[in-house]
């Protein structure tokens, strides 16, 4: 019965006396809080469902009146109002009526939720608990699953070890799974009976190192970039409340030595990269073993130590290809590239010359590889890390020599930022509209001739996005808003709520995080779970 009032509280009404209907609504209110965080890492019908029933029972539930004065006691709520106005004011000057509908229609989480959850009762600690660890074991389930995706099917591209969400919003949810376990280490388990504290602290820190390791498998930059820099900021924001002087400075030496290890890596991998083979610090040949001449373009293209465009020979590539394989060298790869340009770059990898003494070198392994589309042994053979840097320094090179960035991640993002801000500039007191952000932003790529005309992506920027929609004039409100809301509730306060607000902030920076579904559930929702919490904790104090 105990632990049944725990999660089950009973609730009165203002007048102080038990209200059956109340206490059920508020139990199915939980309920389905916990399942609405148990699908936000893997499942978007999921979270529609849950969203649609929570305001069904919101609805039910009625209670106006204390929900009336629970909205007036939380500009966060506001924050949010203001926002969706925002995005229906803006609807007046934009052409395209259409997407505007549509992109408002996505970004109903953003205003749902925050309604639901800012006029509900507030949830009691212990249920608090409850949802937060039921989202940790949602993750680390989920990147089980990936686990056995990846020893069960060949050559899985990294986008897909998640089956579930995009794997950039799924590796955000591992960010704040490794931020909970971490709070709920130091702050929550000291709480528990020992040996139970014990054994908690070690499962916990092998989930959390188990989250890490997959954070590579699914090659995030940009989760790697926030946790750093949120430990970062944890570190120099409650450096005075950490009241053990060890712990807080074992912190800081071990953040210290992530950055050292990080730079001395990031030089160990440039360094092997870049590092000539002995066929390219000779001079070059004319010709092949067997009389054949070779193709120098000496564009610089490097990969690997090996310049790629060296050393060619495409007729005795094509007799002694044909021998192993039954695509042609003009056949396309299940990554979409042709095989003669990933037979190229496979062979330059190994340091050889891509003629017939450079294909007695590939085993059956690699001509299926390259058959794949796979045009890096490293990809294939060498670790998460070593291909996360490898795909780096190619595409930096790429650019270099060619200024390419189409289907490169980070140069195209680069690319659309560029373009994005030269959109905003067009307009920058009003934006363009909540219509016509995408229509803008591909007219600016056709005009200045971008190698990323056509492409559906606009901006890959939440900042950008919303100064190109709503200009100067709309960015402010909504960003003041917000940091009065934030300061006014005192949010920051807690480690945990300044560690998921730096998430979602960093995470604007290289994704439209707002523009889908589920980035749209986890910026909200926790947010609004910790400052209900918080209000009403500061309500029973009397401030």
């Amino acid at each position: 019965m105990a632990i049944m009032q725990t999660y089950f509280p009973s609730v009165t009404r203002d007048d102080g006396a038990f209200s059956l209907r109340l206490t059920i609504h508020h139990a199915i209110y939980f309920i389905l809080l916990f399942a609405l965080i148990g699908a936000q890492p893997v499942s978007n019908f999921m979270m529609s469902g849950m969203e649609i029933l929570l305001a069904v029972n919101w609805a039910l539930e009625w209670d106006m009146r204390a929900k009336w004065g629970r909205a007036r006691r939380s500009p966060l709520l506001w924050a949010f109002l203001v926002l969706m106005a925002v995005h229906l004011i803006w609807m007046l000057w934009s052409a395209n009526s259409a997407y505007g509908w549509y992109d408002i229609f996505k970004k109903l989480p953003l205003l749902a939720i925050p309604l639901v959850v800012l006029t509900s009762l507030p949830l009691n600690r212990k249920q608090l608990e409850f949802l937060f660890f039921t989202f940790v074991t949602t993750v680390f389930i989920a990147t089980i699953i990936g686990r056995i995706r990846m020893a069960t099917i060949l050559d899985l591209p990294y986008r897909q070890i998640i089956p579930f969400i995009s794997h950039i919003r799924f590796s955000m949810n591992v960010c704040l799974a490794v931020a909970i376990l971490v709070w709920f280490g130091v702050e929550r388990a000291k709480r528990v009976a020992h040996p139970w504290r014990d054994w908690l602290l070690w499962l916990s820190l092998l989930v959390m190192l188990s989250l890490l390791d997959f954070l590579f498998r699914l090659r995030s930059y940009t989760a790697f970039v926030m946790l750093f820099v949120t430990a970062v900021l944890l570190l120099v924001v409650f450096w005075r409340r950490i009241r053990n002087r060890l712990a807080a400075y074992i912190s800081l030496v071990l953040v210290v030595l992530v950055a050292a290890v990080a730079v001395i890596v990031s030089i160990g991998m440039y360094t092997d990269y870049y590092t000539p083979v002995p066929l390219a610090s000779q001079p070059l040949r004319e010709s092949t073993a067997n009389g054949n001449p070779y193709q120098h373009k000496q564009d610089g293209l490097i990969e690997n130590g090996n310049y790629v465009n060296n050393y060619i020979c495409r007729v005795e590539l094509e007799c002694e290809w044909d021998k192993c394989s039954a695509m042609s060298l003009d056949d396309i790869t299940e990554n979409e590239y042709a095989v003669y340009p990933t037979l190229i770059r496979y062979l330059n990898a190994m340091g050889t010359t891509k003629d017939s003494v450079g294909m007695t070198l590939l085993n059956d392994d690699d001509i299926r590889a390259i058959e794949k589309g796979i045009a890096n042994p490293v990809y294939l053979k060498g670790s998460s890390l070593r291909k996360m840097y490898y795909v780096m320094f190619f595409e930096y090179e790429c650019y270099r020599k060619f200024g390419a960035v189409k289907d490169f991640t980070m140069l195209q993002r680069f690319e659309l930022w560029r373009n994005a801000w030269r959109t905003f500039l067009k307009n920058p007191l009003f934006g363009v509209g909540t219509g016509d952000v995408v229509d803008a932003c591909h007219k600016q790529l056709v005009i200045d001739g971008s190698p990323l005309e056509g492409t559906k992506k606009h901006a890959h920027n939440q900042y950008l996005t919303f100064l190109v929609s709503f200009g100067i004039v709309g960015f402010v409100v909504i960003a003041a808003l917000f940091v009065y809301a934030v300061r006014r509730q005192r949010l920051l306060r807690l480690p945990i709520v300044l560690a998921f607000v730096s998430f979602v902030l960093i995470s604007f920076i290289s994704e439209d995080t707002l523009e889908t579904l589920a980035g749209c559930v986890f910026s909200v929702l926790f947010l609004c779970l910790m400052a209900a919490e918080s209000g009403e904790r500061r309500t029973e104090r009397g401030e």
